[in-house]
């Protein structure tokens, strides 16, 4: 079984990470984490493009580094991808899990987006209705 948890750097996607290792650890399923880079929304007073993707690179590595040094990380396997994406996050999201034959999607409420949504967070939102396979919503 594989489980694929979206990490975007918040809270939520922290508290989906470990709903997924202790799902993962009960099936003996492994878990991909995925994080997204979305190029439309690439903050240009940054600076260089390549220059954004190391600074990203870096900051993701440290969130997957700290997911998998948890301690009830301990003898999962655990996968990191980065996809640097021309089109939406949603979508993104959905093409690798059905490309991967992932299993079971798991993602956080919401996410670090400043525009927060009433109940879920867009990303939240758009994985569920376009998923193909079952969408776990931590809260």
């Amino acid at each position: 079984m594989k489980i694929l948890v979206a990490i975007d750097g918040s809270e939520q996607s922290f508290k989906a990470a470990r709903y997924a290792i202790d799902i993962a650890r009960r099936l003996d399923a492994s878990i991909i984490l995925l994080h997204v880079v979305s190029i439309p929304q690439f903050p240009h007073h940054l600076g260089s493009l390549d220059e954004y993707y190391r600074k990203v690179a870096i900051e993701v590595d440290d969130w997957f580094t700290m997911i998998s040094n948890w301690d009830e990380s301990k003898g999962i396997n655990i996968s990191r991808k980065v996809i640097h994406s021309h089109t939406s996050v949603v979508e993104s999201i959905v093409e690798y899990a059905e490309e991967e034959g992932v299993d079971l999607i798991v993602v956080g409420t919401r996410g670090r987006s400043r525009f927060v949504r009433a109940i879920l967070g867009s990303v939240a939102q758009g994985v569920i209705a376009y998923a193909r396979c079952p969408v776990l919503v931590v809260r």
